[in-house]
């Protein structure tokens, strides 16, 4: 029943992300790439195949609701959007699927492949071969009605010259070239810039006034159709095109016909190779089966055709120049080289810094400032420079030259035996690793202080408010400085203290991870609060004589985790605030439930129902004790979807291998 719960619960609340981040999309502001959106519904989707009990709660659509500001009309035909796929295997499963779904088997198809463009969908009416109506998708069946706002466009006809139906309906892209959205932003303030070419063809498209999107330098091209009173008009995809191109439609240059999907693979690798040089913003292929009497015959799902299918490309690469290098410094000292870039889009995302890793990356690949350089989105979430364009390199850039002083400019920069990364050796004493340190203390994982992040910590630092972590537990004798900041008042003033007294109630694990030593962990810290069990016992053992010895005895406590902890409270002053600290907490005693085991396991791969943290709260809640590497000491590996390396590994030393339900029956 558990399971039940943790996974519909799971599954609305990404449904509930789904709906705001389309919402927000749809109307040209989006908060995540379209790479991050995809993977959020496909997770979606695997849920929903996979327990068909939450199908009653399965009430997203296309696109989003229609605006308030325009008229709404229902379409005709549903404008439905198009499934994903993420690689060749999954294009092939999916005209797999669609020979099966025909009852003659059918698989001689010829196949149409275009660009995907990545622009607004727009429906098209004519009757009796005049424009008489355009809608936007909205939700797929209900649009909004913009017919004034698109007679400017170019690539679209008031008539139609050579037609036979008496009422047909066009179905497309409107998009804005790269070209025409750079010399559009240009003309803009600050405050009314654009993002993207895609937002740009939305606002531009969604205005209230008309002849601002009339001054916009829109294009249509059709990638579809609707309803067509006349189901002889084309009898394949192809001929509508030509059909389309006849009556004076804009068509893409990229449209092609292939007999086989091999060579239809081949095509879509070509035009993601070099789709920089396209003219507009791309974010795939569409693939449709040209036969449009076999179209009709698969038909649709509630969602997707059935005869066409989204090939979506990978992380994006995009070229910028470097305006300079800049340090970060981390809590445990560690300096990051970042660049700031000139402002590029990648995957719909602005992205002006870029991270260099380390100093000996920029050497590897002899990165200098005012280069130009490919910048890549790992796991389309973090940039950074792949590989410097020799092509454009000016004479005048030179090498750059590692500092020797940290940011703080009290401390210098040193680089230890066996160590890419190098560090400020201030510790704590260097105000960057402070505040650093403070923004760890209060983060979600360690003491979880709602209301003091890394704007208030800044703010209290510069007003001399706190200077270490034992100042936030007297953080109220500075009320009435605190309450007449911006932002604050009695309200926000009185839940800061609420958030800081709850922080109070925590777990010996919280409070070793809240220090922020290198190389202890939530797991190792785990590890550690259950060697030292209590609160009193903590404060004893640490300043006893035999401390390193009994931490070298703790079963899955490496090298580095005991001499960072050993050498963290040989500093007097670390020991005195580290105990001044744990004073002011009411720490939880360690619970072992009935059916601990005190053994070891490893979770990897992605769990059906549960998050990772859930899944390792659970097991230590039952005694286990988390490793992060396959051995022969490990009892017991979790595996989950995309398990890789350590699930082969477990099975060769032939540890006990368990999936997702195996566990929850482990522990019930």
């Amino acid at each position: 029943m558990k399971n039940k719960v943790s996974t519909k619960d799971q599954f609305l609340k990404i449904r509930d992300q789904i709906k705001k981040y389309n919402k927000r999309y749809y109307n040209s502001k989006p908060d995540i790439s379209d790479s991050e959106f995809d993977k959020l519904k496909l997770k979606y989707e695997e849920i929903l195949k996979k327990n068909s009990l939450l199908k009653k709660f399965d009430d997203i659509g296309v696109g989003t609701l229609p605006s308030s500001k325009f008229k709404k009309v229902q379409h005709k035909l549903p404008m439905l959007s198009l499934s994903n796929s993420f690689n060749l295997e999954d294009i092939d499963d999916f005209f797999n699927k669609a020979n099966n779904f025909l009852k003659d088997k059918k698989d001689n198809h010829t196949f149409i492949v275009d660009c995907k463009i990545d622009g607004v969908s727009l429906s098209l009416t004519y009757e009796k071969n005049k424009l008489i109506k355009a809608l936007t998708r909205g939700d797929g069946t209900t649009g909004e009605e913009i017919t004034d706002n698109i007679l400017g466009i170019e690539g679209i006809p008031k008539a139609l010259k050579f037609c036979k139906s008496e009422k047909i309906e066009i179905r497309g892209e409107v998009f804005i070239s790269k070209k025409n959205f750079r010399s559009l932003n240009n003309s803009l303030d600050d405050k009314n810039k654009f993002s993207n070419p895609r937002n740009a063809a939305s606002g531009s498209l969604r205005q209230i006034d008309s002849k601002v999107s009339k001054d916009r330098p829109l294009q249509f091209i059709p990638h579809s159709y609707g309803y067509v009173s006349n189901y002889d008009e084309f009898l394949t995809f192809d001929k509508y095109l030509i059909f389309c191109e006849k009556n004076n439609f804009k068509i893409s240059n990229y449209s092609k016909k292939y007999k086989k999907l091999s060579d239809v693979y081949e095509y879509v690798k070509k035009i993601e190779k070099n789709k920089s040089e396209i003219e507009f913003d791309i974010d795939g292929m569409v693939i449709k089966i040209n036969d449009i009497n076999t179209q009709n015959m698969l038909g649709n799902t509630s969602k997707y055709p059935r005869w066409a299918v989204a090939a979506k490309f990978s992380s994006e690469k995009a070229l910028s120049k470097i305006k300079n290098i800049d340090l970060q410094v981390g809590r445990t000292g560690a300096i990051t080289p970042v660049a700031r870039l000139e402002p590029i889009n990648i995957g719909g995302v602005i992205v002006s810094n870029a991270t260099l890793h380390n100093f000996d990356e920029i050497e590897k690949k002899d990165i200098r400032i005012n280069d130009y350089v490919w910048v890549k989105r790992a796991g389309d979430v973090i940039p950074y420079v792949s590989e410097v364009e020799l092509s454009k390199r000016e004479k005048i850039n030179k090498r750059y030259k590692v500092p020797k002083i940290c940011p703080c400019k009290e401390f210098t920069i040193i680089k230890s035996v066996n160590e890419t990364v190098q560090r400020c050796n201030g510790g704590n004493k260097c105000k960057f690793q402070k505040k650093e340190g403070l923004k760890h203390y209060a983060s979600k994982k360690a003491m979880n202080i709602d209301g003091l992040g890394e704007k208030q910590i800044e703010k209290f630092i510069e007003l001399e408010i706190i200077d270490d972590k034992s100042d936030i537990y007297h953080i109220q004798k500075h009320s009435k400085k605190i309450i007449n900041l911006e932002g604050y008042g009695d309200k926000s003033f009185q839940n800061l203290i609420s958030s800081i007294n709850e922080s109070k109630n925590t777990t010996l694990a919280r409070y070793i991870f809240s220090l922020g030593l290198r190389h202890v962990g939530e797991n190792n810290s785990e590890l550690l609060a259950q060697f030292f069990q209590s609160k009193a016992s903590f404060i004893k053992l640490i300043n006893s004589k035999n401390l390193i010895k009994d931490l070298s005895n703790i079963d899955g406590l490496g090298v580095k985790a005991v001499d960072s902890f050993i050498n963290f409270f040989k500093d007097e002053k670390n020991k005195s605030e580290a105990i001044e600290i744990i004073d002011f907490l009411n720490i939880k005693p360690i619970e072992i439930e009935k059916n601990s085991k005190n053994k070891t396991i490893l979770f990897t791969g992605t769990l059906d129902t549960l998050s990772r943290d859930r899944a390792k709260e659970l097991a230590k809640k039952n005694g286990f004790k988390i490793s992060s590497s396959v051995s022969s000491n490990l009892d017991y590996l979790i595996f989950g979807e995309k398990a890789g390396s350590k699930l082969k590994k477990a099975r060769e030393i032939g540890i006990k291998i368990l999936n997702e339900q195996d566990f929850l029956n482990l522990i019930n």
